[in-house]
């Protein structure tokens, strides 16, 4: 059978914090950040934590003397140089930790990403180490697919789940976010990719950097808890970067003042449901926009105007009655006989009879009821032009 029924009179065990309050024991967490804004610096540290006899970071205890897993498909260059200098920077601020309860893997020459042979090999050393803390860094490099396919993006995150049930692990995903558009705050639009990710985790949280100018050039990280399935969501905080003498310290910090929180809780749910290259009715944004920010429907339409000129959305004219308009965000493709309005130029795109109607190799998912099957990928190889044509059609 393919369920199976709750004994819902059961004890029901207390979450374990891997970081008190914000990454969980034997769940799937997911820290988001834009590339080389310190999320590996940041995690490595918090993985050396485990390894001291008394870990915290900002005041939070962390799980202390847990062995750590970390899988490198980042930055791997078969010596583990990337992470290594990062635990030798970390060990300068806190000597006290364990190196000998550090395990560190990268893939082979042979190896692309995690597949299903992979994925048992981690588990397998996981348990061998007892880990109590696995850390993929990062997800695009992990499982090179197309993340805005959501069935793809759900079959890797059933075995992480898998991964962190069967050992009891807190399985921590480094991700990255879609870089931000022209007006937009880094962030705004979540993990990059398909929403499916946010769903299959227990705990997401977003790191944006705060601009240095801002705070007199300081590495300052702007920590938001997007997601928080056993605990509060917190309000934003602030993580300094101290890069001296050799060493990496974490400190919490204010953050800067300012902004408008309504007009950004707007723009998150406009870019939100503009995910994924859709074309949403005008109506139903400021529909989202009343929702989100708790504003009237006047100052919704402002704000989507607003949004729409700053971010530089595309206006589309749907069909029906009234040529009721539509809005999509500027880096989507147009749909087959798709009509958009953009400045004095209408442009339409033509069915491309070479486009593949069916996924990739990368990950392959077997049929309804069967865990998703991932595969290695092979390495990609240089793909021609597929053919088809725009056509653009002055108005």
């Amino acid at each position: 059978m393919g369920l199976q029924r709750i004994d819902l009179s059961s004890p029901l065990p207390a979450i374990t914090w891997l970081w008190q309050g914000l990454i969980p024991q034997g769940f799937v967490t997911v820290i988001g950040a834009l590339p080389g804004e310190g999320k590996t610096a940041f995690m490595s540290g918090l993985a050396w934590q485990c390894t001291r006899p008394r870990g915290e970071v900002l005041g939070r205890p962390v799980l202390s003397t847990s062995p750590v897993v970390y899988v490198d498909f980042d930055a791997s260059t078969g010596d583990g140089r990337a992470i290594r200098g990062w635990l030798e920077k970390h060990k300068a601020a806190h000597p006290d930790g364990d190196m000998g309860r550090f395990t560190l893997l990268e893939p082979d020459g042979e190896t692309y990403g995690l597949g299903e042979d992979e994925l048992a090999l981690l588990r397998e050393v996981v348990l061998e180490v007892g880990a109590g803390l696995v850390v993929v860094d990062s997800f695009m490099a992990a499982f090179p697919m197309d993340t805005i396919k959501a069935h793809l993006v759900q079959g890797a995150f059933y075995h992480l789940r898998r991964l962190a049930l069967e050992t009891g692990a807190a399985v921590v995903v480094i991700d990255h976010l879609p870089k931000p558009m022209a007006g937009e705050r880094a962030g705004a639009r979540g993990l990059l990719g398909s929403i499916a990710k946010t769903a299959q985790a227990r705990a997401v949280h977003i790191l944006t950097r705060v601009p240095p100018a801002e705070v007199e050039g300081r590495h300052l990280l702007r920590w938001e808890v997007l997601k928080n399935s056993f605990a509060p969501v917190v309000e934003p905080f602030g993580v300094e970067l101290l890069f001296q003498d050799g060493q990496v310290r974490f400190l919490e910090a204010d953050l800067p003042e300012g902004g408008n929180p309504r007009k950004d809780k707007a723009r998150a749910a406009v870019l939100e449901a503009l995910q994924g290259g859709a074309v949403v009715p005008k109506a139903d944004l400021v529909q989202a926009i009343i929702q989100a920010a708790n504003v009237h429907a006047k100052t919704a339409e402002r704000y989507l105007d607003e949004i729409a000129d700053a971010v530089g959305l595309q206006k589309a004219v749907l069909p029906g009655q009234g040529r009721p308009v539509g809005y999509r965000l500027p880096e989507a493709p147009p749909l087959p006989g798709e009509v958009l309005e953009h400045s004095h130029i209408s442009i339409s795109m033509l069915q491309n009879s070479k486009t593949p109607q069916s996924p990739s190799g990368t990950q392959n998912v077997l049929e309804q009821g069967d865990a998703p099957k991932l595969q290695n990928a092979p390495k990609p190889e240089r793909l021609e032009d597929g053919g088809g044509e725009w056509e653009v059609i002055d108005l």
